[in-house]
């Protein structure tokens, strides 16, 4: 891509390289590029146990007993999971002479994206469903991070190059009762949560929204806010996500737009299990 525009350019900004080989052609072209600013995933982060998101299902959440920073242990770069290609994808990177800042964001969100999590509650808003099944109590913490708040980092970054890994996450992060507080303020209609003690139930995992971890999940965002940026409130920067989705599902056809929810491998909006669990609440 970078050969075909027939001149080197200062910087550029990658947004979806995820593994080795996504690096070695970035390398390839290096010779014409000033530096990269290359978006990872704060997935790639590994317990004191060596535990990840990716082997969640088996081996338990991680367990991280303060805000994650960029000297945290990490996956093993390699092939078998999401999360180990984008550590290959890193290490390749950094170990070149260009200069390369890795961005490592957590639950993107934003207008046109692949897995908007907000779904999950807008829908069921725009259902009418007056009570919503939450597990963990509602109390869970996943981070967000806006794809704004990514692309102000990016700019930062690419203006003052540098070889340097940086966490990328909204200001403050939300339990997942204030995240569904501000989807409904977005939207304009009420989102009323039954909180269920522990984890998601049965097989349609009923309660488990897309933020509902066991444990905190959050960021340290310092060393980024070091260099002047701010990463934004999500109660603020929501609102143009919801209205988003709100507008592309008018049609009906939400599945052709919204695709990642057909790869849960359940459905998402199993609301005959919802009410028959509600009833006995």
């Amino acid at each position: 891509m970078f050969r075909s525009l027939g001149s080197s350019v200062d910087s550029a900004f990658v947004p979806t390289a995820y593994d080795a080989s996504h690096a070695t052609d970035l390398l390839t072209a290096g010779t014409g590029i000033g530096s990269l600013v290359v978006v990872s995933s704060s997935s790639v982060y590994a317990d004191g146990e060596g535990r990840s998101l990716d082997e969640a299902a088996e081996t338990g959440f991680p367990v991280f007993d303060r805000p994650i920073n960029e000297e945290t242990r990490t996956v093993v770069p390699g092939p078998q999971t999401y999360s180990t290609r984008k550590m290959a994808m890193e290490q390749s990177l950094l170990s070149s002479s260009l200069h390369v800042t890795i961005l490592r964001p957590c639950a993107i969100y934003g207008r046109f994206a692949r897995h908007p999590r907000e779904w999950w509650f807008v829908k069921r808003a725009l259902d009418g469903r007056d009570r919503i099944p939450v597990a963990f109590g509602a109390e869970s913490i996943f981070h967000t991070s806006s794809a704004r708040g990514i692309a102000g980092l990016a700019e930062i970054c690419m203006s003052s190059p540098a070889q340097r890994i940086l966490n990328v996450a909204d200001t403050t992060p939300l339990k997942v009762r204030s995240i569904a507080a501000a989807i409904g303020k977005a939207i304009g209609l009420p989102i009323n949560l039954a909180p269920l003690e522990g984890k998601s139930v049965g097989p349609s995992y009923i309660g488990s929204t897309p933020w509902s971890v066991e444990r905190p999940y959050v960021l340290d965002t310092s060393r980024a806010a070091a260099l002047g940026w701010h990463g934004g409130e999500y109660s603020e920067q929501v609102r143009e996500t919801c209205c988003w989705l709100v507008e592309s599902a008018r049609g009906g056809d939400w599945q052709s737009h919204f695709t990642a929810f057909a790869q849960y491998g359940y459905d998402a909006f199993d609301y005959k299990a919802e009410d028959e669990l509600l009833a006995k609440l």
